[in-house]
């Protein structure tokens, strides 16, 4: 067994998904803050297509405030 072990997230294309992801992200950032998980993306890898890389990218450049990248997909 690795000493570490990698996370990774992958989004798919389609409109409705990217919304459906965001409100599935919301409520993984809601957990992470009633179980005092670290601060910052919990998610090494992001890989997404079509919408669901617009969401993959903005996770990316957000990586140091999941919660706040988080929101900010929410109120979009």
């Amino acid at each position: 067994m690795p000493d570490s072990i990698t996370t990774g997230l992958i989004l798919t294309g389609g409109g409705a998904r990217a919304a459906y992801q965001v409100g599935v992200l919301d409520a993984i950032a809601h957990i992470r803050r009633n179980t005092d998980a670290p601060p910052g993306n919990p998610f090494q890898v992001i890989a997404g297509t079509s919408a669901g890389a617009i969401n993959s990218t903005a996770l990316a450049c957000g990586a140091d405030d999941f919660d706040g990248t988080v929101a900010g997909l929410v109120h979009i």
